[in-house]
């Protein structure tokens, strides 16, 4: 389902018209991830003593603790969900020298949100399945990190704290810079001209 050979500038005979043709047949897309960190760093105190034990300067030293079990199956299968979402997004779409921004073509659009909406449900299914695990989490976590466990860093469920979203932005300078300030809408058209000579 790649987009890259039917916009390819074999097609159009030059990168220009590539890029004019791209501009005229794309739509941007933004994913955007809401993902619960399973990482965090110590104290200043917990630093300051393990830096002791090394015979270490704190300054000089820097130190975390894994919250959570990310080889346990039901937290494997959350990530897996998001992998077949990136994969997916790759698939559709081309990249765009924007960040966090891809090109994929108008007419795919549906067929992307539709298959989107089937992938955020499934990912919300494997996180409600991680949740019914949580506790023996927590648990085990509490065991592997002894002091430094702190309950304060576990919410009570995970519910809402994976999650995905995504928008179509626009990348055409707004209209109204035409009437109000027509030098700075050309030089924004000419950098988004620019930008899609990069993605061709």
């Amino acid at each position: 389902m790649s987009m890259i050979t039917p916009l390819s500038a074999h097609d159009t005979g030059s990168e220009a018209r590539a890029a004019q043709r791209l501009r005229a047949l794309s739509a941007a897309v933004r994913l955007n991830f809401t993902w619960l960190g399973v990482r965090k760093s110590l104290s200043a105190d917990q630093t300051a003593q393990a830096a002791d034990a090394f015979g270490a300067q704190r300054q000089y030293l820097s130190a975390g603790k894994k919250l959570l079990d990310t080889q346990h199956p039901a937290f494997k299968a959350v990530t897996a969900v998001r992998s077949r979402i990136l994969g997916y997004t790759k698939g559709m779409s081309l990249p765009y020298p924007e960040p966090g921004i891809r090109l994929i073509r108008q007419d795919r659009v549906d067929t992307f949100n539709a298959h989107m909406e089937e992938l955020r449900g499934e990912l919300s299914e494997a996180v409600r399945q991680l949740n019914e695990h949580y506790a023996d989490l927590t648990s085990a976590a509490r065991d592997r990190l002894g002091s430094l466990y702190n309950p304060s860093d576990y919410p009570p469920t995970l519910e809402g704290l994976f999650h995905v979203a995504w928008d179509f932005p626009s990348v055409e300078p707004p209209d109204y810079l035409r009437q109000l300030h027509p030098e700075i809408y050309e030089q924004e058209c000419q950098r988004l001209r620019q930008r899609f000579d990069e993605a061709v």
